[in-house]
């Protein structure tokens, strides 16, 4: 399976939207292989905004809701305007052939996470969300192959609980580096189990 990976440096020395999303969310999820660094990751979604970019207020929508470290207070009220505002725009990037498949694929990822959790105004759909997610897993989205295996197969969430593919995706992720994968890999005693 081809993972995409960004090269962070090249992200910031040619913003917009999209990269400022890349950039804060690496530094949010520890992705591309940063730290975690919840002050970089605000001061990018916040950039991104500057580019009216909707993957960036998503972002930002869902820190005010569940949290960004200690640098964001939590508010929901706000957090949930932000989030339903940005799903119509971030509707229009998926449909925008014009842009990147990888703006794309993680627009469409998100979109995943509106029906996992319900956010917005969209009502939560574990099978919808599993549908998405899945496909963007299968499309080479790092997050979207780590969600696959904790939050879907291994829990029985929107499909049939698989500890096999449940374990096959969290390798991948963990292969690549992702220190989530690798925490929940070792937590579920992944590396005692035999395909």
């Amino acid at each position: 399976m081809n993972v995409i990976k960004f090269d962070l440096e090249k992200l910031k020395t040619n913003k917009n939207g999209f990269s400022c999303y890349i950039l804060g969310r690496s530094y949010d999820l520890e992705e591309n292989g940063v730290s975690l660094n919840y002050n970089e990751a605000l001061k990018y979604y916040n950039e991104g905004l500057k580019y009216n970019d909707p993957l960036c207020e998503y972002s930002l929508g869902i820190s005010l809701i569940l949290g960004l470290g200690d640098v964001l207070e939590i508010n929901e009220e706000k957090g949930n305007k932000l989030l339903v505002d940005a799903y119509p725009r971030i509707i229009d990037i998926i449909n925008n052939e014009e842009l990147s498949f990888e703006e794309r694929l993680y627009a469409k990822f998100v979109t995943g996470a509106y029906y996992y959790f319900g956010l917005g105004n969209i009502e939560k759909d574990d099978k919808r969300a599993f549908e998405i997610i899945k496909e963007c897993a299968e499309n080479g989205h790092i997050a979207a192959i780590y969600d696959l295996g904790t939050n879907f197969y291994y829990s029985g969430v929107g499909t049939k609980k698989d500890i096999e593919k449940a374990k096959y995706y969290l390798e991948i992720a963990k292969e690549e580096g992702l220190p989530r994968a690798i925490k929940k890999y070792n937590e579920y005693g992944f590396e005692h189990i035999k395909h």
